[in-house]
């Protein structure tokens, strides 16, 4: 529950353009996590934490956080916040002045996708399939990239 309220407001925070204070509460967001053995949980605290230091204008420790997310989320085994997470080290590598890298994350995160979806079709569907995809929804991580304007 500590964990979830640090990421809330670090949320708060965010929004209000207030980053140091949205850092130390991702931060915090993220220890917590940790400490609870959520490994998903942890994977999108971090995602956010990466975010909020792109908008805090630190791209290369974006980088990093980024990288670190992507690691705990194929530990979680979270598909699609791999992919999420690959296309926004993507973005940040476009930012920095490398597309070469971009375009292999971009491709990176097409194959996951594509991969989870023919998955998705080669299992016959049965009454708790049937739920996962909304269960899936209820747990994806929304990646936002910054907007060229801010």
């Amino acid at each position: 529950e500590a964990a979830r309220l640090y990421g809330r407001i670090a949320a708060a925070h965010t929004y209000a353009g207030r980053y140091g204070e949205a850092l130390r509460n991702w931060r915090a967001a993220v220890a917590g996590y940790r400490k609870n053995g959520d490994v998903a949980a942890q994977a999108r605290a971090l995602s956010e934490l990466a975010r909020v230091q792109e908008y805090a204008g630190r791209p290369e420790e974006s980088l990093a956080t980024c990288h670190e997310a992507v690691e705990w989320a194929r530990r979680a085994e979270d598909v699609r916040l791999q992919a999420a997470l690959q296309l926004r080290l993507a973005d940040t590598l476009d930012r920095l002045g490398d597309p070469a890298s971009a375009a292999l994350h971009r491709g990176a995160a097409e194959r996951m996708l594509g991969e989870e979806l023919l998955e998705g079709d080669s299992a016959p569907e049965t009454p708790e399939s049937a739920a996962e995809p909304l269960e899936q929804d209820a747990n994806a991580c929304e990646i936002r990239s910054t907007c060229a304007e801010d």
